[in-house]
């Protein structure tokens, strides 16, 4: 006997769901790597002329993507000077800059290319 189409591929996509579901495991992968499945990252753009969120605060450990930084620096610092060794002190490009604030501490941030862009990140501990 043959089965019509409809019926085939109903068939073939209930075995399709199956196998997967069996190789997943049955639990969701925790997000970001984080074992509890808690979120442990933040993003800031420097879109626009400015750091968005112009300030952030986060728990020690927490790891800062900043996106768009094409024509931007991301550097500890403020008003266009870094600190005397800087946590981070990063030309853009097409690439994020990722950096992970593994201290207590208040961290300021500034663009050496923009003196005005800045911002402040405080590290919870």
């Amino acid at each position: 006997m043959r089965r019509s189409r409809p019926a085939a591929l109903g068939g073939l996509l209930a075995t399709l769901v199956l196998a997967l579901a069996a190789c997943g495991g049955g639990s969701a992968s925790p997000a970001d790597g984080d074992e509890d499945g808690g979120d442990t990252g933040e993003t800031v753009s420097l879109s626009g002329g400015a750091f968005a969120p112009s300030s952030l605060t986060i728990p020690v450990g927490t790891t800062v993507t900043f996106t768009d930084t094409a024509g931007h620096t991301v550097t500890e610092g403020s008003d266009g000077e870094a600190v005397e060794d800087p946590l981070v002190d990063e030309e853009g490009s097409a690439e994020p800059i990722v950096v992970s604030f593994d201290e207590a501490g208040t961290f300021n941030i500034t663009c050496r290319i923009h003196p005005a862009m800045n911002m402040t990140i405080t590290v919870e501990g």
